[in-house]
């Protein structure tokens, strides 16, 4: 098991984690239009665009979760709408009820905008299949993640987690991350780098 930075041959074991821990942490096949969706709203963009990075969790030769994101998350905002979106979005067509959140929030051009962006202004997304959770996996990619984004010279960066992902709620204080903002249905956490000490549990 190691962390590296993902190749271009990854791009399906990544966007087959993100499709397996997209409901909340658990397996979101069947939810959306086509099972690609999820994947190119919230993982394979970041194999392109400026600023971006992607750490894999390799086991056997094989990535079975990742880190991922933009070290700027207004000019990763600005491209993805300008160049990506348009690009991958007409492959998807609205089918079911996930799909008429996901694919028009996709489109809007203050999706990953927060208020405190100014402090924070990397973003990062993590998922690890669940053989993989509970191993210390989270935390080394979260910490490689932060080494990385620290070294870029970025001041902070931030995440949105399901309230209803408890495992996420759970997580994200201990290593490092406190709650900065929330509504009925999320909470963004933060954290500033080199890095915050971890909240005792």
């Amino acid at each position: 098991m190691t962390i590296r930075p993902a190749a271009p041959t990854d791009h399906d074991a990544i966007a087959r984690v993100c499709l397996l821990t997209g409901a909340q942490g658990g397996d979101a096949t069947g939810r959306f239009g086509d099972d690609s969706s999820l994947s190119d709203v919230y993982a394979t963009p970041y194999l392109h665009g400026p600023g971006a990075f992607c750490l894999v969790w390799d086991v056997d030769g094989e990535a079975r979760g990742y880190v991922l994101g933009a070290a700027d998350t207004g000019a990763f905002q600005d491209w993805f709408v300008a160049e990506w979106w348009p690009h991958v979005g007409p492959r998807h067509v609205a089918r079911t009820a996930a799909d008429a959140w996901l694919l028009p929030s996709a489109a809007d051009p203050g999706r990953m905008l927060i208020p405190q962006l100014a402090d924070y202004p990397a973003h990062l997304h993590i998922d690890l299949l669940p053989d993989q959770q509970g191993r210390g996996a989270g935390r080394a990619l979260i910490d490689a993640a932060c080494a990385l984004l620290a070294e870029r010279g970025v001041p902070g960066v931030h995440l949105v987690a399901e309230r209803a992902n408890r495992g996420a709620q759970a997580f994200y204080p201990r290593v490092g991350f406190r709650a900065v903002g929330w509504d009925d249905a999320t909470v963004t956490f933060a954290r500033t780098l080199p890095g915050d000490p971890p909240v005792a549990k």
